[in-house]
């Protein structure tokens, strides 16, 4: 068996040591399976470390991927609740701008009817408002605050609409009743030939008693409608002569008598101040005239109030 020689230096000296090839092998054969051990060791370790590292890494990603996920959601989800709040706001703006141009051409109708100066109530312009800049609280609006004042102004302008329903509508009365209660002059021109009431008859001398008023005027003169209605009667009747008989509807009833011609005929539509005949001395009459007579209710009433209102 060789046997080899090992020298080694300390501090003593030099010192020799004998080792024979066997000694030497399994020597050489523990330190390279030690060497192999431990850098197997230090590579599992190493691949351990790796995939702890990649393993963090991958579900750092995931998770941060989850949070930009569900942010993308939330932001989604804002953006539609903004939309759906714009969209709701403009709907309500624009039933607001059609009721309030409504109430504009509601508000100019009712100017006109009452006869009120336009220049006082101009529904075309905004009306004058204004305050202090000390006045301002300096908070913002909220989406709920504008729905809540859009709401309340809504019902406001719900409220005045009707009140200007009303209104309008007892206008509209009114001015119906006007239009059919006797109030126009039958002639455009003349005069009081004889009056209601008592009064000696031309043709008897005796006192009798003229339920009308008479009017002279110039010769062929043209008699109006006293007010909106219907005629009834539209030609001889006994000493009246040619007649007009007009139902205003509202109880009163008008006659027009000892015309020349007439120039209605029953069941027509006449509104107040329309020609209806020519002024005649037909019937019972002296000369050229009109016998006027307001009946109210059936009952014969003085014409005189009526001419006044005119």
């Amino acid at each position: 068996m060789n046997k080899f020689t090992l020298i080694k230096y300390d501090k003593h000296g030099m010192k020799q040591y004998s080792l024979d090839d066997k000694r030497i092998k399994w020597s050489l054969i523990g330190g390279s399976v030690l060497a192999a051990a431990l850098m197997i060791t230090v590579g599992v370790a190493i691949g351990s470390a790796l995939k702890f590292d990649g393993s963090t890494d991958s579900a750092r990603i995931m998770e941060l991927q989850t949070m930009i996920d569900e942010s993308q959601r939330e932001l989604l989800s804002h953006r539609n609740k903004v939309q759906t709040d714009i969209d709701s706001i403009t709907l309500q703006i624009g039933k607001l701008m059609a009721q309030s141009t409504r109430l504009n051409a509601l508000g100019s109708r009712l100017t006109d009817a009452a006869g009120i100066d336009s220049g006082e109530f101009d529904f075309s312009s905004e009306p004058g408002v204004g305050g202090s800049y000390l006045e301002l609280a300096g908070e913002n609006n909220t989406p709920e605050e504008v729905f809540k004042n859009l709401f309340s102004l809504e019902n406001t302008l719900q409220q005045q609409s009707d009140q200007l329903e009303m209104i309008s509508h007892i206008l509209n009365e009114k001015e119906l009743v006007k239009r059919s209660t006797p109030n126009n002059m039958p002639l455009e021109s003349g005069w009081i030939s004889s009056s209601y009431g008592n009064r000696i008859d031309p043709f008897t001398g005796k006192k009798s008693k003229h339920m009308a008023m008479d009017f002279s005027g110039k010769y062929n003169a043209e008699i109006y409608a006293a007010a909106d209605g219907i005629v009834t009667w539209a030609g001889n009747r006994s000493t009246y002569g040619k007649m007009v008989e007009i139902d205003h509807g509202n109880g009163f009833v008008t006659r027009y008598a000892h015309a020349k011609s007439v120039d209605v005929k029953v069941g027509q539509k006449v509104n107040s101040g329309d020609k209806i005949a020519i002024m005649g001395k037909t019937g019972r009459a002296t000369s050229e005239h009109l016998h006027f007579e307001v009946l109210q209710n059936g009952r014969k009433v003085n014409p005189l109030p009526f001419i006044k209102a005119s």
